[in-house]
């Protein structure tokens, strides 16, 4: 005796939906595989084990912020080296041409020349001030403050200091001892400079690497031109009352700091280039490790494009089928079995 299944309509129905639901799914999975190039599931891809893609996806995270690092020292040290080089311009011809001056031109001249260079000494000043984003250049490890002052105190406070001295020598001897004076004396360290020399401003652009520069308003480098600029300020706020001799031997010796310093400036200038040549050669490096990294992520959750493709295809082709089924097996009618 022949046996028949038979599949009645309504389990029938839920077969179909099921089907439909699944391929659908597969569908839905698959477009966005070949629209990402990344699976859909990287676990179940991975046989569950993403020990690896989560230590290159932290690596990369690392290196992204060693970049933004780097970035940010390269733009710092660029702005201090134009800083550098505008006031290294003119004090560079300063220097030689007021101990020319110094023995050529009338007593009138130098002092008119004294009241020129008290601009500049203003603008040096200025200059030192500078911030990039907020970012004070030369405050040290506090760069969210101007590393000097007034400019109008640091004239107060040398006209005070230098009170009472009667020759070049002495003069110049006050002016240095008011900028080298410890903190705590009432020089230009409590008065005028605003920075911090102690704190660390270095910061690391590698596992290996940190760059970074000590050059503060308060350094040695800074502080000897700022000397030399203030000398011959002095000789403009003195005017007449300063004899001629004094007068000149301010002049020379002035032009001989500021010979020295532009010496110093261009060493700093030169250790600022090595820290940039560091921080170049390391954006390189990070940039080679983050691609090869990046390739390796890749390797491991990207969906593989032709199979992707072919298995797409091969849904589509499926859904379409159980499309057709479906349709014909509404249209099916009781007299179609009689």
């Amino acid at each position: 005796m022949t046996s028949f299944n038979s599949v009645g309509d309504q389990s029938r129905s839920y077969q179909l939906r099921l089907s439909q639901h699944l391929l659908k799914s597969k569908l839905d999975r698959l477009t966005k595989e070949v629209a990402t190039g990344i699976r859909s599931d990287i676990p179940l891809a991975l046989n569950g084990d993403l020990s690896r893609v989560s230590h290159v996806d932290t690596r990369i995270t690392m290196l992204a912020t060693y970049q933004q690092n780097a970035s940010e020292a390269k733009t710092m040290f660029e702005s201090m080296q134009r800083v550098l080089e505008r006031i290294q311009s003119s004090t560079d011809s300063i220097g030689p041409s007021v101990m020319t001056e110094a023995n050529t031109s009338p007593d009138d001249v130098l002092r008119m020349r004294a009241s020129q260079i008290s601009q500049d000494f203003r603008s040096v000043f200025s200059a030192l001030n500078t911030n990039v984003s907020g970012r004070h250049l030369f405050s040290g490890n506090r760069t969210d403050t101007a590393p000097l002052g007034s400019f109008d105190d640091l004239i107060s406070g040398l006209n005070a200091a230098v009170a009472g001295a009667t020759n070049a020598n002495d003069i110049v001897t006050r002016i240095d001892d008011w900028f080298d004076a410890p903190a705590g004396s009432g020089g230009f360290t409590d008065l005028i400079y605003n920075g911090n020399d102690t704190g660390n401003t270095w910061i690391a652009i590698s596992d290996e690497r940190t760059v970074g520069s000590d050059l503060t308003a308060n350094s040695p480098e800074l502080r000897n031109l700022l000397k030399g600029m203030a000398a011959l300020t002095f000789v403009a706020e003195s005017g007449a009352g300063l004899d001629s001799s004094t007068m000149r031997s301010l002049f020379t010796q002035s032009g001989d700091k500021l010979l020295r310093a532009s010496t110093d400036l261009t060493v700093a200038r030169a250790m600022i280039g090595l820290q940039e040549a560091a921080t170049a050669q390391t954006q390189a490096q990070n940039t080679a490790e983050n691609t090869s990294l990046s390739l390796i992520r890749s390797t491991l959750i990207s969906a593989d494009p032709y199979e992707t493709a072919t298995a797409l295809q091969e849904t589509e082709a499926s859904i379409q089928n159980l499309y057709t089924l479906t349709a014909r097996l509404s249209r099916l009618k009781l007299t179609d079995y009689l």
